[in-house]
């Protein structure tokens, strides 16, 4: 009762509404039964859970920390015909000049440039960065405006889709937090996926669905080309199976709830989780246990003292006893704030995007995540993680799980 009163006290405090906005659900959502971690199985329980087709033949590099602003303006130079951005967080500074010095640069060319960004996590962009983009010829507008006294679900996901072929996505916003290597206390450690293939086509979506809600506009053809050929030239390239999972807000049970708990579920080994506001729901918590006590080497890494959201860390904190004794393993990143959302199921399963751990992400918020089967790309996030322990102190090291 005390951890889930400090729960809906921290959606409160993030969302200025009462119980993260949304009303008490009819009976909680519990996935059960077995789940596949791999081939067949685990994409038959993807599509019958949340609708979504994994597709082969993508190619996944890293754009972690501030290498996501060197990626994001080499593919926007590259752009011909397209850019769709639509960002939860884009404020003024120097990241935001980086991107928009070429952002502008490719509308003026003739680029067709669409923005969305929300005005909860972007306070100044009407004033200050919008007329910058519409005078360059970039078409920019605020997702479901804020009014004076109703706080709407807004939006969470961080995408940039250039030319329908190419897409960026993870924990990143637009702010100088995201630059430098999450090493320091003002440079915050994220993970980014940048992904080229026929999955991009199921982000253009997720993007067009909130164009679509912004002004009534379909996106044009051009936008959807044909990605079923692999696309050549990407390093770190695997078997690249993928999906996109969109979720939007839904009083009973989100995508973004049925899929976190659906890659709970397929761990059979290792569950790794790297979460920036970790404060799992009862039925979460439930398979967290369950998982470790069956004998996967489930392990958390969240922030520690240094988070941006303070009220978090005490909900956050609030799982540590009943997780520990079941023999979860729990880091806390020391250095700087730890933003990253992923996921490392076994060997070849990853999960990446901006979905929380939280009564936001799985009730009121705009979300999206890519889930990949890849070797390569599961070896990476193994690499990444670790990397992390090592500027991490475990929680309760040397306790005993019972």
């Amino acid at each position: 009762m005390r951890r889930w009163a400090a729960v809906a006290v921290a959606a409160a405090v993030l969302t200025g509404c009462a119980a993260g906005c949304s009303k008490e659900r009819s009976r909680p959502f519990e996935l059960t039964g077995p789940v596949g971690s791999h081939g067949p199985g685990l994409a038959v329980a993807l599509y019958q859970t949340v609708g979504v087709r994994m597709v082969p033949g993508n190619h996944i590099r890293w754009a972690n920390n501030g290498a996501v602003f060197e990626a994001i303006t080499d593919e926007l130079k590259q752009a011909k015909t397209s850019i769709n951005i639509v960002m939860f967080i884009w404020r003024p500074g120097r990241a935001s000049d980086q991107v928009l010095k070429v952002l502008t640069e490719r509308a003026r060319d003739g680029v067709a440039c669409r923005v969305l960004v929300d005005p909860l996590g972007s306070p100044t962009f009407e004033a200050q960065l919008k007329p910058r983009l519409e005078a360059a010829g970039c078409r920019a507008h605020l997702f479901r405006p804020l009014p004076a006294d109703e706080n709407l679900a807004r939006n969470h996901r961080k995408l940039v889709i250039v030319d329908g072929r190419v897409a960026i996505t993870g924990g990143l916003a637009i702010q100088d937090e995201w630059l430098g290597e999450g090493l320091k206390e003002k440079e915050w450690r994220d993970t980014n996926a940048w992904v080229r293939g026929p999955v991009v086509a199921q982000m253009q979506q997720a993007f067009a669905e909130n164009w679509q809600e912004t002004n009534g506009e379909l996106l044009p053809a051009s936008d959807f080309p044909t990605l079923s050929e692999p696309a050549p030239g990407l390093d770190g390239a695997g078997e690249g199976w993928a999906a996109f999972v969109g979720s939007t807000a839904n009083p009973e049970v989100t995508r973004a709830e049925r899929l976190t708990q659906l890659m709970v579920r397929a761990a059979q080994k290792r569950l790794w989780i790297a979460q920036s506001y970790f404060t799992p729901n009862d039925a979460l918590l439930k398979q967290l246990v369950e998982r470790a006590r069956a004998g996967v080497d489930v392990r958390v890494l969240a922030p520690g003292d240094l988070n941006d959201q303070r009220v978090i860390t005490v909900a956050q904190r609030a799982a540590y006893d009943e997780l520990l004794e079941a023999g979860v393993r729990i880091w806390e990143y020391q250095p700087t704030m730890m933003h990253a959302k992923t996921m490392l199921v076994d060997d070849r399963l990853v999960l990446v995007g901006s979905i929380n751990y939280d009564p936001l992400s799985f009730n009121v918020l705009e979300e999206g995540s890519l889930v990949l089967e890849d070797d390569e790309a599961a070896r990476s996030m193994e690499a990444f993680f670790l990397e992390d322990l090592e500027h991490a102190k475990e929680v309760g090291a040397g306790r005993a799980a019972r």
